[in-house]
């Protein structure tokens, strides 16, 4: 089998792999139920935004900085989604068992312990719309029409999650508008790079090298990790599933359907802004610092320059916990950025921690939202989007044995103090304080729905909204 370079696929590669278009500042996402019988209407909408020119690539990513991108599409699916359009995977070489039982299946609340889920959409049937088939993002410049046309309703029961429009801004010492979530903290920051898939030469890159130092590849991942069909961080190709009939590149993985391809796992989670608001004015700004495990202004706690510089994503992510704070008196055990990346923290040695930890990153591409509610307040959250290339190695992996797990880094019935269960009267410890004091917190967020996603590669993304269309769904062939 003839194993593929990933510079030779930028083409076929969906451009939200390559960047989370941080410089488009507006962005949408749609969660689309198909209508019964109104499959083959479906197709046909699909296809046309799959053809409009909106579903950039990678290529098209690397380009970007000459060529400008305006506006931009991802397409992914649902496990039912590729059944409602009458695909079936083949039986050498199936989808694995997360992503066809669903985030929202029962099996997958006890591993990812939800344990109070009031879900309003899932994957799976029982939500209140039905199971979500499809979830397209766009993304846009400030004041431009969105991308993506009006959905159908005669076709599609839809769920849109809307751009939270104060999202990106200026905070003290910034140069330039800076992503902020509804606590107030600046968000995005500690992204895993794709080795290979960034131009060596590229001022960005040299640029980021610069700025963290020693400790840039702490961050940079094998491609397998997050792209299927490439080498992962144990050397080993991503397992490709495939579907039937389909007759792509035959020449690389054996000619599988899922090459280039990405899960996603999506969780729509609310944060209750008024509860955080009150807990910072009872606790104070630096409490609320180690809660997060980062100063509002991105800086890790461990911090030792001019507190009032503006820094760039690399140059906050510098940092280790081993080495900088073995015994959590700057950054909490069980702070949050701590639980969902441990760094060199968890091994016998730095060298061995980051190596398991990149068995383990997510590759985050979710935005702040808004919800505007007729005579109440608007609610805030995170769209939160991870890609990856094992769901269970990385993002259940994460979610049950680092951030819901109560005795993660020898802590004692704790659990995450952002995005931990729903449960009131959370414990939460911070070293230094009197006899070792623990906080007790209320719930900051409550998660509203969730599923798992399959981001195609481009071509395997022609050939779901063409094959089959006008055909019996019986008969994909």
């Amino acid at each position: 089998m003839k194993v593929p370079h990933l510079s030779d696929q930028l083409d076929d590669i969906q451009g939200m792999i390559g960047t989370g278009y941080g410089w488009l500042y507006t962005s949408r996402f749609w969660l689309l139920t198909i209508r019964d019988g109104s499959e083959n209407q479906a197709r046909k909408w699909l296809s046309g935004l799959a053809h409009s020119g909106l579903v950039g690539s990678a290529a098209h990513v690397r380009e970007s900085r000459a060529k400008p991108i305006k506006e931009a599409v991802a397409i992914a699916f649902s496990y039912s989604g590729l059944t409602k359009l009458g695909f079936k995977e083949t039986e050498a070489h199936p989808f694995p068992s997360p992503f066809r039982s669903g985030m929202g299946s029962d099996l997958r609340a006890l591993l990812l312990k939800d344990r109070y889920r009031q879900w309003r959409w899932s994957d799976v049937d029982g939500a209140v719309c039905g199971p979500a088939h499809a979830l397209i993002a766009e993304w846009s410049e400030r004041g431009a029409r969105p991308p993506v046309p009006d959905i159908d309703k005669e076709v599609f029961c839809s769920i849109k999650i809307d751009n939270d429009p104060c999202a990106f801004h200026k905070g003290n010492g910034d140069e330039e508008e800076r992503l902020r979530e509804a606590f107030g903290f600046r968000d995005g920051l500690a992204q895993p790079v794709i080795r290979g898939l960034r131009v060596e030469e590229s001022d960005g890159l040299k640029r980021a090298i610069r700025d963290a130092g020693t400790l840039y590849d702490d961050r940079v991942v094998a491609p397998g990790e997050f792209i299927l069909g490439y080498r992962n961080e144990y050397g080993e190709l991503t397992y490709c599933p495939n579907l039937e009939g389909w007759t792509g590149d035959a020449g690389h993985s054996d000619g599988r359907f899922g090459l280039n391809g990405s899960y996603l796992a999506v969780r729509q989670i609310q944060q209750d802004v008024k509860a955080f608001e009150e807990f910072r004015a009872a606790k104070g700004k630096e409490f609320c610092e180690k809660l997060m495990g980062r100063r509002e202004d991105g800086k890790p706690l461990s911090w030792k320059g001019d507190p009032d510089a503006s820094v760039s994503d690399s140059e906050a992510d510098a940092f280790r916990f081993r080495v900088d704070d073995g015994n959590g008196f700057g950054c909490p055990k069980g702070a949050h950025i701590r639980r969902v990346n441990p760094r060199d923290s968890l091994g016998i040695d730095v060298k061995s921690s980051i190596k398991s930890t990149k068995l383990h990153r997510l590759l985050r591409r979710g935005r702040p939202y808004l919800e505007q509610r007729k005579d109440e307040a608007p609610r805030k959250g995170i769209f939160f989007i991870a890609c990856n290339a094992d769901l269970e190695r990385q993002f259940e992996f994460i979610h049950q044995r680092w951030v819901r797990n109560p005795n993660f880094g020898c802590l004692h019935d704790q659990d995450d103090p952002v995005v931990g269960s729903a449960g009131s009267h959370k414990k939460f410890s911070i070293p230094g304080l009197p006899s070792g004091d623990e906080l007790s917190l209320e719930a900051l967020t409550q998660t509203l729905g969730g599923g798992y996603f399959f981001l195609p590669g481009i071509k395997a993304l022609q050939f779901i909204v063409e094959h089959g269309a006008g055909m019996p769904l019986d008969d994909p062939g």
